[in-house]
């Protein structure tokens, strides 16, 4: 099931999803009620502290990152650590609009010289439990299903395990921040996999099962003893259908970058409404670390639906869309992706 449409509409998921929640980050759900409505369109982000002056439809680190994950996975026809090292320490030189601090201070380390196995080791009890690798794994996800195709890439755990589990330590020693990319990985791969019509809802929710395989995980320096699976046990234990977006912001910490709050934040949107567009715009509008929490419900928006189902001014006011558009094609032509 997996085609152009699918990988073209989760990059463009990617970066639609970035470009609206971009500024609005950081306020309140009320705040940006009260400010602009609901983000359903890009706006200019003016007086916001780290965006101001930007314009509408601009894209941060969530889609910059990403794309720096799909090109070393492109030239390299696969996850190769020190290719990925190389190209983040490049990104940082090129623009860090919105990095957060684990990353910032982990690619430091890589432009440096520290090797990538020790440049997310921190004593800072702060960092590492952020959504930044969680927000970029999403073309991983495609690679490995095209790669494997299915879910036989499940089947090569221990070298998934050792692969994703490089490829988080590298800016995010802690486990949490492991299980967030297993996660994200998990989910791409079963919507580019399955159409809207027949996909098992009940397998793609059960990402705490797909976690016991991999109970296994510890990660040098992790200092937080919060289980993200177990948190994600909410997503089976509870309807969404029936909440609000209130009381979503409430159950999971107003979708803050903490990875704990803000990957099953996004999640329980998209599951409330996976069909549907104005899913993006409620969490885009629900508050919180907006921009990467939008720009994850866009790329499974986009794996599931394909590029089809975002309205053609937001492809077209996008910033840099040809960009975009040019790695999806690239991608799908080196992992023989079909129409």
């Amino acid at each position: 099931m997996i085609t152009k449409s699918k990988i073209r509409g989760m990059f463009l998921g990617i970066a639609i999803g970035d470009a609206l929640g971009m500024p609005v980050e950081t306020m309140s759900l009320e705040q940006i009620a009260e400010k602009y409505g609901r983000m359903n369109r890009y706006i200019r982000p003016d007086g916001h502290k780290w965006f101001n002056g930007r314009e509408a439809g601009t894209w941060t680190d969530d889609t910059q990152l990403s794309l720096v994950v799909a090109e070393s996975l492109i030239a390299c026809h696969g996850l190769d650590m020190d290719d990925m090292a190389k190209r983040h320490a490049q990104a940082l030189n090129e623009d860090d609009l919105g990095w957060g601090g684990s990353t910032r201070e982990a690619v430091k380390k890589l432009a440096r010289g520290i090797h990538w196995s020790q440049s997310g080791i921190t004593d800072n009890p702060r960092r590492g439990r952020g959504n930044g690798v969680a927000m970029k794994a999403s073309p991983i996800g495609a690679f490995l299903t095209a790669k494997y195709g299915q879910d036989a890439w499940l089947q090569q755990i221990e070298e998934t395990r050792r692969d994703i589990r490089a490829f988080a330590q590298m800016t995010h020693a802690t486990s949490m921040a492991v299980e967030s990319a297993y996660a994200q990985i998990f989910a791409i791969s079963q919507l580019l996999q399955s159409s809207p019509e027949e996909i098992d809802w009940d397998y793609f929710a059960n990402l705490p099962g797909f976690g016991a395989i991999l109970s296994e995980i510890q990660c040098r320096g992790d200092k937080h003893p919060e289980k993200l699976f177990d948190r994600l046990n909410l997503l089976v234990d509870l309807d969404f259908t029936k909440k609000s977006n209130e009381e979503i912001r409430d159950l999971f910490g107003g979708g803050t970058c903490y990875v704990y709050d803000s990957l099953p934040f996004s999640y329980a949107f998209f599951l409330r409404n996976p069909h549907s567009i104005e899913t993006l715009y409620d969490v885009a509008s629900a508050g919180g670390d907006t921009d990467t929490n939008a720009s994850m419900v866009g790329a499974l928006i986009g794996a599931l639906h394909g590029e089809e189902i975002f309205p053609k001014n937001l492809v077209r006011e996008l910033w840099r869309v040809e960009e975009i558009l040019d790695v999806a094609e690239r991608f799908t032509k080196t992992f023989a992706i079909p129409e």
